[in-house]
């Protein structure tokens, strides 16, 4: 019998292989961020630290503080709004001028994706802070690349060999952002276990990859833990949302705020990577289309939200589970119709681009246990959206703030 190459093997075997990824440390609590050199001093003494106009004021005095105390040397630059790939470069090109060792990237989910490019391209330490716990971004190996200027739209998924070597959690700041971001994160991360458990029964890949040459990456499944990871984030964000987004309105650290911050961040950034993505992010995607029509402008997870319930609609969901997730959502204060979108005024034409955006090649709604056309996601929107009109009027949305 010949000998079999290696390469041949994996290929051959990985549809029935599991994997897992996470990052190297995560570390969370009120008042961490006063100790970040003593963390990141591992990894050199030289950082590029980059963040919006917001988040940077609210972190720099601090990072000042602890690295003179571990002795260690930052540069500060502000970040332009947009993970893409021309604020990619422009910020790698200071990271090597300035000979630094490590990227510690704070703020939201596009500063913190810009991040991990950055110091995949400069090949540095990967640090991120985020100052907000809107999105699952932070732990994962991915960064959703966009189209400039600010908001772009939706361009690719760039997935890295690695994970951040370290995610630094301060939830005092947390507590001290607006409260939308919070209930953002957590209609980000409400999506999991719907999408997870689709692509599990479809018998699809996750986002741990058998290998990283260009083209060519062959997802892993689930293993039991990833997708349990989802389950115990729904179950968090629905026992303690509510509680939290109390918390945040107060500015104040509790149990609850703890829990949910957890959830937004780790758990479900470990979820979607080690299950998987179906349905409620592409149908995120095609909305992004709609974007500089949203009047007010949506962020992720408010897509995502959407996102879900047309999942859900799809899946042919019992009309129970639809209403329960869209009485949560509202609980929170998160959309769940094309008004509270501010697409109040959205044409069939507009949502057939984002139905035909939302089924291209390449999108994980294709994780389905089932064939999704445009036809088809075009009809669940209008329906889901019929749906949350009604649910709207009889459990109506909570503020934010």
């Amino acid at each position: 019998m010949g000998c079999v190459c290696l390469s041949t093997l994996i290929l051959a075997t990985t549809p029935y292989i599991k994997g897992f990824i996470s990052p190297r440390r995560y570390i969370q609590g009120p008042g961490v961020l006063n100790y970040i050199g003593k963390f990141v001093r591992i990894y050199g003494k030289k950082a590029l630290v980059f963040a919006g106009k917001t988040a940077l004021s609210a972190i720099k005095d601090t990072v000042e503080r602890s690295f003179k105390e571990y002795g260690l040397k930052a540069v500060y630059e502000v970040f332009r709004k947009e993970c893409s790939w021309e604020e990619i470069r422009r910020l790698s090109k200071i990271a090597d001028e300035n000979n630094v060792d490590m990227i510690i990237a704070a703020g939201g989910g596009k500063a913190l994706d810009t991040g991990k490019a950055v110091a995949m391209e400069t090949d540095k330490a990967m640090i991120i802070v985020p100052t907000i716990a809107s999105t699952d971004a932070p732990t994962s190996a991915l960064s959703v690349i966009y189209t400039e200027p600010y908001p772009g739209e939706f361009l690719e998924y760039k997935f890295w060999p690695r994970n951040p070597d370290i995610v630094l959690v301060d939830t005092k700041v947390i507590a001290n952002a607006p409260a939308r971001y919070l209930a953002c994160g957590m209609g980000d991360a409400s999506s999991k276990i719907f999408e997870g458990s689709a692509v599990v029964q479809a018998g699809k890949g996750n986002f741990v990859w058998s290998e990283y040459e260009p083209e060519v990456k062959n997802p892993l499944r689930a293993t039991y833990v990833g997708l349990q990871l989802c389950k115990i984030t729904y179950e968090i964000l629905t026992k303690y949302g509510v509680m939290a987004m109390e918390a945040v309105r107060n500015k104040k650290v509790t149990p609850a705020l703890e829990l949910v911050v957890e959830a937004n961040i780790l758990l479900s950034g470990l979820g979607f990577e080690n299950a998987g993505l179906a349905a409620a992010h592409s149908i995120h995607n095609g909305l992004t289309i709609l974007e500089k029509k949203m009047k007010p402008h949506q962020y992720h997870g408010e897509l995502v939200t959407f996102g879900t319930i047309v999942q859900l609609v799809l899946e042919n969901k019992p009309m129970d589970t639809i209403i329960e997730y869209m009485k949560w959502a509202h609980d929170v204060g998160l959309p769940i119709n094309l008004e509270e979108l501010g697409l109040a005024n959205v044409t069939d034409e507009e949502l057939w681009k984002v139905a035909e955006k939302a089924t291209a090649p390449g999108e994980t709604i294709h994780n389905e246990p089932f064939e999704v056309t445009p036809e088809l996601v075009f009809s669940a929107i209008k329906v889901a959206d019929s749906i949350g009109r009604k649910v709207a009027k009889l459990y109506p949305r909570k503020p934010y703030e």
